[in-house]
Parts: C-alpha cells; sequence; structure tokens
C-alpha cells in the first residue's frame, strides 16, 4: 500500500510549478557569423565561424509564437477575477526550432527521417536537448555534427539530392546561383539577399575546385549550420503604436511552426512574398487553411501532449511499465501512439473541446486491445469505434490512466489532482513530501477507494482532497492500473464510482457524477474547463505563462467555445488573429 500515496496533493501551494517534459523550451541561437551567411573562412564541407557580422545572443525565457510550448503546467487559469488589459506581452526575439521541429524541417525539405551515420536515428538525435538561452560550445557543435551528417546522406541519395539541387553541375554558376536562392528560400523561410547568395557561392570558387557533389554538400552543410536556419529570428523594426510589427515572413514563420511543427507550403510563402500577411484577418485566413491540413497533426500533437502533460519524470507520473498482465514497453508505447492519433484526429476533422473529452473513437493495436476488450490484430494503432459509456475522451484511454497510476495500483489521487488543476483550473496544493510514503491507517480495506479516503480525511490533507482531488479520482477508479475496465477492486470489494465532484468554486458547482461518461460530459460543457483550455493554448503557443496581457484573446476564445460547434482548429485559427500574434515588444 505504500505507493498508493505516491504523488498525492496537499493543501500547501500551487500543483505543477515543475518543468515536465514538453513539446520544446524554445531558446535563442548564438553565432559569431551574421544569420545566413556563411563564415568567410569555410572550405569545401566546413562553414567558416569568423564571418563578420553581430553576435545573436538572445536569452529570453519563452519562445516567440509558433515555437512550441514549454510544456509547463501553467497556474489555475482566472475564473470570473480576470481584468483583460489591452498590450503586447514580451516574448523571446530568436528562438530555436525544438528537436521535434528540426526532424520535420529536414524531413520535408530533404526527405530525410533518420541517419545511418547515427546509428538509424532521426537527426535531432544528434543535438541537444531544447533548452533556453545561448548557445553552449557543446550544442553548437551538435548542430554541426548534424549539418555534416545530413548533408552527406543527402547526397548520397538521388532521390533526396533532387529535393536540394535540381541541375546535374554544382559547379555551373547558374545552376548553384539558382539552387542557393531556391533552397535557401525554403530554408531561411525568406528571399534570400544577394550578400548571401553572394556567400554561398564562394564554395565554388576554392582552390583546389571541389567536384560538382562536393560543392554542393558544402553549399548544403552551410545552409543547416546557419543561425537562419537554426533559429527563427523576428527581427523586424516597423513601428506599430508601441510594440514592432512583425515582417510578413516572420509572420508566415510563426504560423508554419505553430501550427506545422514546420515550414510553410507554396501558399504560405506566396502570401509572404507578396507581404499579405500583415493583418489579423489575413493571417487568420491563412491558419484556418492550414488547420485543415494532415499537417496540422503537428500542432495536434506538440500542444495536447502538452495539455495532458504525460511525459515520463513529470511531476505527476513516472509509470511506463506495469507489472499487470497485459501490458509491456510495448503496450505504453502503443497507448502513446494512440493518444497522440486521437488527438490528432479530434483537430484535423473539426473536432470541439467536449470532443476531445466525450468521443469514443479510439486507435487500438495488438499491444493494447486486451486491455479495451477489443481484439485486433494491427500493428499500428487502427481507427476504432470504442464503447462509449466506458471509453469517452482521452481520460478513458490506456495512454492517460496507466500513465497516472502506480504499479499495480490505480491511483485516484493523480489521476483527480490533474482533473481538478490542469482541466477545471481549482487550485488545490504542492505534495508535501513527509506524506509521500505515508500510509492508510489499519488494514482490511477491500477498495483503494476505502484506503485512499482513510489515508486523507484528517488535516491537512482533508481541506483538499476529500472535497477537490479525490472525487473525480473516484470517478475513475472504474480503470485499473493500466486502465482495463473493471467492476471489482484488486482487494476484493466493488467499485464504487459515485463521487460529489466540484466542477467550478467561483460560485461553487458541485454535481453527483455516478460514471466516467457523465463525468467527461460535464467536463466538456464546464465554462472554466473550456477556459484553462483556452488559457493553456496561448501559453503553449507563446512559449510563456500567460499574463494580464493575454486576457483579452483569452477571453475571446472562451466566449467562443461556449458554441457547441465551435472547433478546436477554429479556436487555434482566432488565436492567431489577435494582435500579439503579429507583433512584439520592443527589446525582446
Amino acid at each position: 500500500m505504500g505507493l498508493l500515496v505516491a504523488g498525492s496533493a496537499a493543501c500547501t501551494g500551487t500543483v505543477g510549478n515543475g518543468q515536465p517534459t514538453g513539446t520544446g523550451n524554445p531558446g535563442s541561437s548564438a553565432s559569431t557569423g551574421s544569420p545566413g551567411v556563411a563564415g568567410s573562412t569555410g572550405t569545401p564541407g566546413t562553414a567558416g565561424t569568423t564571418g563578420a557580422g553581430n553576435m545573436v545572443v538572445v536569452t529570453g525565457q519563452g519562445g516567440s509564437t509558433g515555437v512550441g510550448g514549454t510544456g509547463v503546467i501553467q497556474p489555475p487559469a482566472c475564473i470570473g477575477t480576470c481584468v483583460c488589459m489591452p498590450g503586447v506581452p514580451a516574448t523571446t526575439q530568436v528562438p530555436r526550432m525544438t528537436r521535434v521541429q528540426y526532424d520535420a524541417v529536414v524531413k520535408d525539405l530533404l526527405g530525410v527521417t533518420t541517419l545511418t551515420s547515427a546509428g538509424n536515428m532521426p537527426p535531432s538525435s544528434l543535438i541537444s536537448e531544447d533548452s533556453a538561452g545561448a548557445l553552449t560550445d557543446i550544442a553548437w557543435n551538435g548542430y554541426l555534427n548534424a549539418a555534416e551528417k545530413v548533408a552527406t546522406e543527402v547526397i548520397a541519395s538521388s532521390t533526396n539530392k533532387s529535393k536540394f539541387i535540381t541541375c546535374a553541375d554544382a559547379t555551373s554558376a547558374t545552376c548553384l546561383t539558382d539552387t542557393i536562392k531556391t533552397f535557401g528560400r525554403k530554408a531561411f523561410r525568406r528571399p534570400l539577399t544577394d550578400a548571401e547568395v553572394t556567400s554561398f557561392m564562394r564554395f565554388n570558387s576554392l582552390t583546389p575546385k571541389g567536384t560538382s557533389n562536393e560543392v554542393a554538400e558544402s553549399v548544403l552543410f552551410a545552409f543547416l549550420a546557419s543561425p537562419s536556419f537554426i533559429s527563427l529570428p523576428e527581427l523586424g523594426e516597423t513601428k506599430e503604436g508601441t510594440a514592432l510589427k512583425l515582417t510578413s515572413h516572420e509572420a508566415a514563420t510563426r504560423l508554419s511552426f505553430l501550427l506545422w511543427n514546420s515550414v510553410g507550403d507554396d501558399m504560405l510563402n506566396a502570401a509572404a512574398d507578396a507581404n499579405q500577411l500583415t493583418t489579423g484577418a489575413q493571417i487568420k485566413a491563412q491558419a484556418t487553411r492550414m488547420l485543415q491540413s494532415p499537417k496540422a497533426a503537428g500542432v495536434a500533437t506538440s500542444f495536447h501532449r502538452s495539455y495532458a502533460n504525460i511525459a515520463i519524470g513529470t511531476p505527476w507520473t513516472n509509470n511506463i511499465t506495469h507489472s499487470l498482465p497485459g501490458f509491456s514497453t510495448a503496450s505504453y508505447t502503443a497507448a502513446m501512439a494512440e493518444l497522440d492519433a486521437f488527438f490528432q484526429d479530434v483537430v484535423v476533422s473539426g473536432g470541439t473541446f467536449a470532443d476531445l473529452y466525450t468521443s469514443p473513437v479510439g486507435f487500438v493495436s495488438s499491444a493494447t486491445a486486451s486491455i479495451y476488450g477489443v481484439t485486433s490484430t494491427a500493428t499500428t494503432p487502427t481507427k476504432t469505434m470504442l464503447d462509449a459509456t466506458k471509453r469517452p475522451g482521452f481520460l478513458t484511454r490506456v495512454g492517460f490512466l496507466s500513465t497516472y497510476a502506480h504499479d499495480t495500483a490505480s491511483s485516484p489521487i493523480l489521476r483527480g489532482a490533474f482533473i481538478t488543476q490542469r482541466v477545471l483550473a481549482i487550485p488545490v496544493g504542492d505534495p508535501d513530501p513527509t506524506f509521500r510514503n505515508a500510509q492508510p491507517p489499519g488494514t482490511g480495506y477491500t477498495t483503494n477507494r476505502a484506503a485512499t479516503e482513510a489515508l486523507t480525511m484528517n488535516a491537512p490533507c482533508n481541506a483538499c482532497h476529500t472535497t477537490k482531488v479525490n472525487p473525480p479520482g473516484f470517478v475513475l477508479e472504474r480503470y485499473n492500473a493500466i486502465g482495463a475496465w473493471q467492476d471489482t477492486d484488486p482487494l476484493g470489494g466493488a467499485i464504487n464510482s459515485t463521487a460529489e465532484v466540484i466542477f467550478t468554486t467561483q460560485p461553487e458547482v458541485k454535481k453527483t457524477v455516478t460514471s466516467p461518461a457523465e463525468l467527461m460530459a460535464e467536463i466538456g460543457k464546464t465554462p472554466n474547463a473550456q477556459r484553462a483550455y483556452a488559457q493553456q493554448f496561448l501559453s503553449f503557443a507563446t512559449g510563456r505563462v500567460a499574463n494580464s496581457m493575454d486576457t483579452c484573446t483569452v477571453d475571446k476564445l472562451t466566449t467562443n467555445m461556449a458554441t457547441p460547434t465551435y472547433s478546436i482548429a477554429a479556436m487555434m485559427a482566432d488565436y492567431t488573429e489577435a494582435d500579439s500574434f503579429r507583433l512584439r515588444t520592443q527589446g525582446n
């Protein structure tokens, strides 16, 4: 019973100020060369490091819009007490691509998904973990190593090479110039300057002269090692009021890296080149179009991984294996893939916030089928309609339930704390470290629920647990430690999934809930759950904690979410229309 209480919450502060593994902490980049210009001392295959230009060292805390979130568990959303304060919150000016984005960009531009020279691992395996701040020497060397290996393998593959250079002889001035301009527009997300073209062209005039493949590989390496490729700079200096206006190319980059985790397509690039991304309406029109693409799976996955906070090593969870029959590492991997597929399906198909909690659409494979009580021989998550009374929404799926659990026992505390704090935005508290391994008094409990009630019935635990944390967790006692449905507790007693759940505290709204399906239906229509979701999307998109200047935007999104047919994709598109998406604060 000792593991029963690990991670329990006590009323001592604000839950979730830890740093779980999220979709990336966008940071700043450092280089001694002008962004986008290879150094003047480079030789074929090596980008110079002493080129003229200003050092770019920006150490802002968060990432700019479109870089993706940090996975930080945000404080509770303001419920009924927020005051809209117009303004443009500060964002980091030169964030780097996250590892997820790096892989997506290399795939989209060059067709490379894994590197033979890196043990068939993705290119991002060669670079450091996502972080903020200036690059260290080790991190910079990681980018150089990745650039070298990617360039080598691209030029060695006729298929991938054609994505970079389409003419036969790279040593031809016309061929190389066209390649530099065409690929550079894609890699830098903007047209190259004449000085940049000239700088890249010097690889064709070195002594001794390189072969066609050597020149092509050197130029590609220089592109991939450039700060203008690695980072997503926002340097426009056109004033609008007290803020600075993003250029159309910078706005396009924000859009594509937020919604697709990658570079834009021809339509977005054409709009940027025509300077048609200067107004909120223009940006929203592109966002609406892009969110209808299968590539919107990028934001669906990245944001909801952050929202669901399912990552090993977070302050909430640490389980990837369970010793119960029917569960293995393969089961957990498949369960995580199912959640990704579920979130993608909801967003791309036009689903609503309520659908996240009520949709019975599952993505089952042979590794998870037995847990769901269905049969499947599929090796990858396959769309399957599950029992709507037992499997509505992502909180009833194996990925969530097995993560928010202990080895052989479910955890009403972990599951309930997540719903109360993260989903419903009701403040609870940080776990008391001295309570982590406490035991319920006495013995003879026939249900996990009874043991949990006994454990948390006295002060100081009861103030939060009895009314806020435990009840939604008790409703989810219908699922065991690996997420299988159960009517009988492993300790022998009958499952009681009825509880008085508080959905709102200002004013207090408490309802009797008897089943997971009832709980999910109520969450899907609860205003503060909708507001918390909108606020967390804004925090994810900007890479920072939302503040009072974000309240106006959150207010608008929350109002729109009250309409039952309002889709998640529409919410994301509406966010991009906000002034804070196309403007930045000077000096950040």
